[in-house]
């Protein structure tokens, strides 16, 4: 079981990691328009609208992560 929590503890913090590098590249985007704030939306985005949005990816991940945690429980408890 220490193993499972501390590969878990570890695609944790990959998580966390990548959230933070994609949140600030996204803030220097949203600073490089500076003032536009009725800019053209680009096209991969247009397509992907919420595979593109990091709040729907980041709850996306999150209950995985739940889901697995209590389908691991329930598997070792039971």
């Amino acid at each position: 079981m220490n193993l499972f929590v501390n590969a878990l503890s570890i695609v944790i913090v990959g998580v966390l990691a990548v959230s933070l590098v994609y949140t600030l590249v996204v803030a220097r985007k949203q600073k490089a328009a500076e003032g536009d704030i009725d800019t053209n939306i680009p096209k991969p985005v247009q397509k992907h609208i919420y595979l593109s949005n990091p709040i729907f990816l980041s709850y996306g991940i999150f209950f995985a992560l739940v889901l697995f945690i209590i389908l691991f429980c329930a598997i070792t408890f039971l």
